[in-house]
């Protein structure tokens, strides 16, 4: 558990350092897939939890936490010679506000950052009012991986579903579980969700899929089906990264 809670952190910390390489979104699965032992259980997708996996998505649109490479704007509506246009956070997650210096945003709202500035301008300002707005996001990937034509990274655009990433990345290969296929979000912090999305009844019925993707997600098609994952990565990941064995996981409630 300690070492999967590691490759967790690692993770979360190349993306909000902006120092995130192609290849760990799949390190990261593999260590869900072969922590759980011969058999893997991923959960199905519920309309009860849909909430909460929508509220861990990162959506430039809803409730944005800020990022390395966002560009900022900074105004200060009754003291102008603080305004700073365009501020854009380094890959250590800070930007250099004035009269303040450095400041660790990524991982922040707008609004949680106005309240910062507040706080640290204070003592210099009267009765500061700050506004901050994401002026530019940085590019946004969603990684596709397993019995697809093309894994790797795809671009991340407002609507995204499951199946259209799919689509993006080649489309199922003849192998291919398309009823089965894995959903990886990660939150703000340490809080990873996994579920299992049955596109079949979308490719063969039309029926509308439960929930739109979010930047960083991983949208990973199993080729045997979920029990049999383990094979892949063990054939994949496990024989090549020896580190990955004996990890445990609970991916379900």
């Amino acid at each position: 558990m300690m070492q999967r809670n590691n490759m967790v952190k690692i993770f979360l910390r190349d993306r909000l350092a902006g120092s995130f390489c192609p290849r760990t979104p799949a390190l990261l699965l593999s260590a869900f897939l072969c922590s759980c032992g011969p058999t893997i259980t991923v959960p199905e997708i519920t309309p009860a939890e849909i909430p909460q996996i929508e509220e861990m998505g990162n959506y430039p649109h809803a409730n944005y936490r800020i990022e390395p490479g966002d560009s900022l704007q900074i105004r200060y509506p009754f003291h102008q010679e603080m305004n700073q246009d365009t501020i854009v956070v380094q890959p250590d997650g800070k930007i250099s506000a004035t009269l303040v210096g450095p400041l660790e945003v990524a991982g922040l709202n707008p609004k949680d950052v106005e309240k910062l500035l507040v706080t640290k301008t204070s003592h210099r300002l009267r009765d500061p009012e700050v506004v901050v707005t994401v002026r530019d996001y940085a590019p946004k990937s969603i990684y596709v991986s397993g019995e697809v034509g093309k894994p790797g990274m795809i671009p991340y655009k407002r609507g995204l579903t499951p199946f259209q990433a799919v689509s993006a990345a080649g489309g199922f290969l003849d192998t291919a579980m398309v009823d089965s296929v894995i959903l990886v979000r990660t939150g703000g912090t340490n809080e990873v969700m996994t579920r299992k999305i049955n596109l079949m009844e979308t490719v063969v019925e039309g029926v509308k899929e439960p929930v739109f993707l979010a930047p960083h997600d991983i949208v990973y098609v199993p080729k045997t089906g979920i029990a049999n994952a383990d094979v892949w990565v063990r054939q994949h990941i496990t024989d090549l990264f020896p580190v990955f064995r004996g990890m445990t996981l609970r991916p379900g409630p």
